[in-house]
């Protein structure tokens, strides 16, 4: 007779306490029999049994027992129940809350939360600790008076299914690492290669630049211990665990690097709205020439400003943090502008641009580009401009005004450089044209030169400003959860460390939310031994298999093949994944492949310029699927740089995380691939047999390969179910089995259960390890996989701004909106359609220019029009009479310089060299007396171009 006791809140009155050998339900107290005593507990008001459950003699209960599966063996499985069939008497209807009435609104049995059960036959507890789950309620009714019949029907399940239930739809990003929030910079960052599982997370090293020992901060994430998840997924499912071989296993080394995009921070509180109106008043010279100009645009109206950083006043932005564009990082100075532009012409006859004809010794008319422009600037004047409507004059302009618009237009610009905390930014508007100073002159039909000013209205600019979402904070606080990957189940994260180590759960006899873990071999090693010789039903058919045959011929242990370069090459190379372990099975018979694939991706490594084996990933936006790394600690290499930005951050640093899937990247004894691969994009000096495969598959295969399968018959009764474990070690006559499935024991009769087990394995009859040879992968193969990283790390490291199609080959590149083209280098700016590169065929071509117009008068410095400049700030003095110093911010290289200076006064010559210290130098001689002279520099054009 089969009892199916609940546990939970009830209504049971009288004393709660300590009952020996008693178990209290809503029938009553009846006595339990001494092999029970183990099972009763000390109760509280929170735990008294909330009644015995009524199940007809003729039903069948049917429980199957299992901790694994032969035929699929990464599959984990527990005790469960067929559908389980109860009458509607009064105490079922009772405990089970009258759900057959659809009119039954709420009672003391919740469908939606857990049922903890014991399962007793003939007063026997055969399975404790149990969960029962009511699946329906089915009502026939032949009349309205009465409801004829209801079955409810129910499952039961131990409570380690109910962990992965609980955790089916869940994903990591669901858990809260908010506790590991923490300061970041350089230091930090390198006070954390010593950290432990202990400290929750640790700071990964990526790949390098080819040829460099410098990374950006921002290469560097924070990565989490999978530890940590496994507690947090554990803890949130109101389970805990045992796993007695953690150490032994080194869990606790294992680490889950960031594997998203350039990480997005939310910097909303640091927005800034504001709008303004402007017009510009700049006077253009008599002589005709056209001089390009800007203006800052101040008398701001705030909208938005939490944290008080901009002026409206001057319109200057302070910067809340740090940005280098090494790491894709910016300030986004988002506007919507209306604006109109005037052209003035002073003359009474009409006037348009000219270019003087040296063939017909004349000025000729030709159209030209006049572009007005945002432009974000940092400190130096420096920035990124947006482009707005060009307007082409082709055509006179009559006498007076000429106003051309209105235009609307949007954008998004940036200051230049690194821009450190503190900073001040503001935006300005501006005018160029391709109209070059000394050579186009606006005349009249006659040809008299006419001064034409040109001037912008700005009608209304909006704008907004906010670091972009790729800042994360230097010298800042880091936000953990920002660092978890995404889309990743918790419960496939479970099963993927479940299969790597070879893991069975069972449930603490004395706590079912307790899971004990154990390594496959370790489990079965532990098993009792009992004799099942007599309780065989040998006049029932008995069916033996040789376990090769119900498997696949092949089978195949492996992570995830992921898509990024070091990972294809390898697998185009192989046909294999890195670090997958295959095992080919002695039977004929079967052909197929079986492969067994857990969550992560293999992460292949590779060896810096400075000596560092650190995992083939960019730091800055991997977007790889999920990896797992071993943490080797803290290690020695040669010299390297963090730079947090500018020339801020931590020099000569001489140790390194020693991050991969061997515990030592040089000398390993321990890897956490499945087996040894093929090739390395390094050279370690020795290999390790100590492999996920060797250490935990190797018996269970071998198991299979050598085994078989018996199905049969047993008389069990519940004092066998009662003491079953299913590590136990089976003896018929003189062999020894493993149980694979008890399937449907019928808890409700008496008969035969059918029973499937498998010969244990032999330890002195395994196979040898299996090692591959390891070798160092072929160079070309080595080349182009490092080189694909160091190009995403390139990508990610360069700022795009919006609607802009660019290819790009370097570091710390801006692109500027709506701009298609190419940049081959570093730290470029292209600001219009158009190619930046040092080289053609083998042929130096144009990377840098500065053209400006030059003034100067009495014994001051010369004044500066930038009318050109990527290259930085020039600064201007008076070293003697008629000599001038300029110096940049990066000093020229003589060796590959163009320069170039006009004359505009007949009676004095001009020129302009590049010094040997990367200056530049402009002189000003008098052609008669041969000294130098002060005030001859007039708008003079002075153009540079580095090659």
């Amino acid at each position: 007779m089969v009892k199916i006791v609940l546990q939970g809140t009830t209504s049971v009155s009288g004393q709660v306490g300590t009952f020996q050998n008693r178990v209290i339900t809503d029938g009553g107290v009846f006595e339990a029999p001494n092999c029970c005593t183990s099972f009763l507990k000390t109760l509280t008001t929170d735990e008294v049994l909330g009644g015995v459950l009524d199940v007809r003699p003729d039903v069948n209960v049917p429980l199957t027992f299992s901790v694994g599966e032969i035929r699929d063996i990464t599959k984990r499985t527990g005790t469960f129940s067929k559908t389980i069939v109860l009458p509607s008497t009064d105490n079922n209807n009772r405990i089970l809350n009258h759900y057959y009435d659809v009119n039954i609104q709420a009672g003391t049995f919740d469908v939606s939360k857990l049922t903890y059960c014991q399962v007793l036959q003939n007063d026997v507890i055969i399975l404790e600790d149990a969960i029962l789950q009511l699946i329906s309620v089915n009502k026939s009714q032949s009349t309205d008076a009465h409801e004829q019949v209801v079955n409810y029907e129910v499952l039961i399940k131990d409570t380690k299914a109910e962990l992965f239930t609980s955790i089916t739809n869940a994903e990591l990003s669901d858990l809260d690492f908010s506790d590991l929030n923490h300061f970041t910079n350089s230091g930090v960052i390198v006070s954390t290669f010593t950290n432990t599982e202990a400290n929750g997370f640790k700071y990964v090293m990526p790949y390098a630049n080819a040829g460099s020992n410098s990374y950006n901060a921002n290469q560097f994430k924070p990565a989490i211990y999978a530890k940590t998840y496994f507690d947090r997924i554990f803890a949130n499912a109101g389970f805990t665990y045992e796993w007695a071989g953690l150490q032994d296993a080194r869990f606790d080394k294992l680490i889950i690097p960031y594997n998203g995009e350039a990480n997005q921070i939310d910097w909303t509180d640091y927005k800034v709205k504001a709008n303004t109106a402007h017009i510009t008043n700049y006077s253009q010279p008599t002589s005709g020439n056209f001089v390009a100009f800007f203006e800052n645009l101040t008398a701001w109206t705030e909208t938005l400003d939490l944290q008080n950083i901009f002026n409206p006043v001057t319109g200057i932005y302070t910067a809340p943090t740090d940005v280098d564009p090494n790491a894709s990082q910016s300030y986004e100075f988002k506007f919507n502008v209306t604006y109109e532009v005037s052209f003035f012409n002073p003359n009474a006859n009409p006037v348009q641009p000219n270019i003087f004809n040296s063939q017909v010794g004349q000025y000729v008319p030709t159209p030209r580009t006049f572009t007005p422009y945002i432009q974000a600037v940092n400190p130096a004047g420096t920035g990124a401009s947006s482009t707005l409507t060009p307007i082409i004059i082709s055509s006179p302009l009559a006498s007076g005004t000429t106003i051309f618009g209105t235009y609307s237009n949007t954008g998004i610009t940036t200051p230049s450089g690194y821009i450190s905390t503190g900073n001040q930014l503001r935006t300005r508007v501006g005018l160029n044209s391709n109209m070059t100073f000394g050579t186009y002159q606006w005349r009249t039909a006659a040809g008299t030169p006419v001064k034409v000013d040109i001037n912008i209205d700005i009608i209304d600019i909006s704008l907004e400003i906010v670091p972009n979402s790729n800042v994360q904070p230097v010298s800042g606080n880091l936000l953990m959860n920002e660092y978890v990957p995404q889309k990743v189940k918790q419960s496939d994260f479970v099963k993927a460390i479940f299969t790597m180590f070879n893991l069975f759960a069972d449930i603490d006899p004395d706590n079912p939310t307790n899971i004990i873990l154990t390594h496959r071999d370790e489990y079965y090693d532990n098993g009792l031994e009992k004799d099942w010789t007599y309780k065989l039903a040998k006049d029932r058919e008995q069916n033996l298999e040789f376990l090769p045959d119900v498997s696949s011929k092949r089978l195949i242990l492996t992570y995830k093949q992921d898509n990024d370069t070091p990972n294809t090459l390898y697998y185009g190379a192989t046909k294999e994944i890195y670090g997958q372990q295959e095992y080919i099975f002695n039977s004929e018979y079967v052909r197929d492949i079986e492969t067994k694939e857990i969550l992560f991706s293999p992460t292949p490594i590779a060896q810096t310029t400075f000596g560092a084996v650190v995992p083939m990933i960019d730091g800055q936006a991997p977007k790889t699927n999920i990896r797992i790394l071993y943490d080797g600690g803290s290690t020695s290499c040669g010299i390297y740089n963090i730079i947090d930005s500018g020339t801020t951050g931590t020099y000569n640093v001489n140790t390194y995380p020693a991050i991969t899937h061997f515990d030592d990247p040089i000398t390993p004894s321990y890897d956490i691939n499945f087996g040894t691969c093929d090739f390395y994009y390094y050279s370690p000096q020795v290999l390790t047999n100590n492999t996920l495969y060797n250490l935990y598959w190797r018996r269970t295969i071998n198991q299979i390969n050598e085994g078989k399968m018996l199905s049969a018959y047993f008389y069990l009764d519940e004092g066998d179910i009662h003491n079953l474990k299913l590590n136990d070690k089976i003896r018929i006559d003189n062999s020894w089995w493993n149980i694979n499935r008890v399937i449907d024991y019928n808890a409700n009769t008496e008969g035969l259960t059918k029973v499937e087990l498998i010969s244990v394995d032999s330890e002195q009859e395994l196979a040898p390890f299996i090692t591959n040879t390891g070798t160092t992968a072929p160079s070309p193969t080595t080349q182009g996989s490092a080189a694909s990283v160091l190009q995403s790390m390139a990508i990610s490291s360069n700022v795009a701004l919006q609607g802009s199609n660019a290819a790009i080959y370097g570091q710390g590149n801006i692109v500027a909106q709506g701009v298609k083209g190419v940049i081959i280098g570093d730290n470029k700016t292209l600001n219009e359609d158009g190619l930046i590169t040092p080289k053609i065929n083998g042929a130096a071509v144009q990377s840098s220019t500065y053209i400006a117009n030059l003034t100067q008068t009495g014994t001051s410095a010369p004044t500066a029009i930038d009318l050109s400049n990527n290259i930085g700030v020039v600064t201007w003095t008076r070293t003697l009479q008629g000599n001038y110093l300029g110096t940049p911010t990066n000093p020229f290289d003589a060796l590959y310089t163009y320069v170039m200076i006009n004359s505009n006064e007949h009676d004095h010559l001009n020129s302009a060299y590049i010094n040997t210290d990367g200056n530049i130098v402009v002189k000003t001689t008098n052609t008669q007396n041969h000294q130098h002279r002060d005030g001859i520099l007039n708008n003079t054009t002075l153009e540079i171009r580095t090659y």
